[in-house]
């Protein structure tokens, strides 16, 4: 974010700069009035540089996001606009700054001309920037996926030897110790979902939310049995597609840094049309986070690349909790 931020930075200053230099090229053409011809080149500039900032936030809300009525409307207003701000400006600060000169108001067509021609560049413009960022960002999740498809390929070393033994494990298990053969299977389904599943570039919703289930129960394990766990889902829509083990992290994190010894884990996860929402809530340990959380910014750098302006994710903590609300459009 900070390199995007400072190239946009460098962008716009040497854009501004080049349209500086060519007007003034422009306006001194036929006569040259030394440092009277800088200071109009730059009163000129002012609503210019209103109109091309409107114009570059337009483009970012409505037309990459489609909606070009609203982009459309917009684009005129800030056409009219810049023309009425032309004549508004130069009326003003004209006299005030150049008092020793008089100027002929130039015909409102040229000032159109003017005025579409930045907004017609400054699309351009916005528009190569945004397709070298999706090319970066192509280029980032290429290099994510080939990791975690690295990862996977190295945890399925032999996924056939490793379910006939826990097929094997579960038929030595007694049928009177029905909650140990409870947890083979849910380890089994844990296993056979991140082998066979998590290839995908996106999941069933349902599919996840059954994995997270398991993934929970086998967690419970290394608790205390008077440990109190809530995992509670509403209104799971079937038909939504999620990227694989995007909610994981934050699940792990509850029970990685919650207080062994008065552990609470209260886990929310709710949909609405194609919103989806987690909420995890843990008691905090003594030596919480000391790993420095590199499990949290890998999970943000994540979302940004698979769901970049369509997540929300905050974190706060109390004295004795921490707790994670993620908000996410799938």
């Amino acid at each position: 974010m900070k390199e995007t931020k400072h190239y946009n930075l460098w962008a716009n200053s040497i854009f501004w700069f080049v349209s500086f230099v060519v007007l003034f090229r422009l306006f001194t053409k036929e006569y040259y009035n030394g440092e009277v011809d800088y200071i109009y080149t730059a009163i000129f500039h002012i609503p210019l540089v209103f109109i091309v900032t409107g114009h570059l936030f337009a483009i970012e809300k409505h037309l990459i996001t489609k909606k070009y009525l609203h982009y459309s409307v917009g684009f005129i207003f800030l056409l009219v606009l810049g023309v009425l701000m032309h004549y508004l400006v130069i009326d003003s600060l004209a006299p005030i700054l150049l008092k020793d000169f008089y100027f002929i108001s130039m015909p409102i067509m040229e000032v159109s001309q003017y005025a579409l021609a930045y907004l017609l560049v400054s699309l351009l413009f916005a528009l190569s920037r945004n397709w070298f960022e999706l090319k970066e960002k192509q280029f980032q999740l290429e290099t994510e996926n080939n990791k975690t498809q690295l990862n996977n390929l190295k945890a399925q070393l032999n996924p056939h030897f490793l379910f006939n033994s826990l097929n094997n494990i579960y038929s030595l298990t007694g049928k009177e110790n029905k909650e140990a053969r409870n947890y083979i299977l849910k380890l089994s389904d844990a296993l056979r979902y991140m082998l066979y599943k998590t290839s995908s570039d996106t999941v069933q919703l349902k599919d996840e939310v059954e994995y997270l289930d398991n993934y929970i129960g086998l967690e419970k394990l290394r608790l205390e049995s008077d440990a109190k766990i809530e995992f509670t889902k509403s209104n799971i829509n079937g038909q939504l597609n999620i990227a694989p083990l995007i909610l994981l992290p934050f699940i792990e994190n509850c029970f990685k840094h919650c207080d062994k010894s008065n552990a609470f884990i209260k886990i929310a996860l709710s949909s609405e049309s194609n919103k989806l929402v987690l909420v995890c809530e843990n008691t905090k340990s003594n030596d919480a986070h000391k790993d420095g959380g590199i499990g949290l910014v890998n999970s943000k750098k994540r979302l940004e690349l698979l769901y970049a302006d369509k997540y929300n994710l905050e974190i706060s903590e109390s004295e004795t909790t921490y707790m994670s609300t993620l908000n996410l459009e799938l």
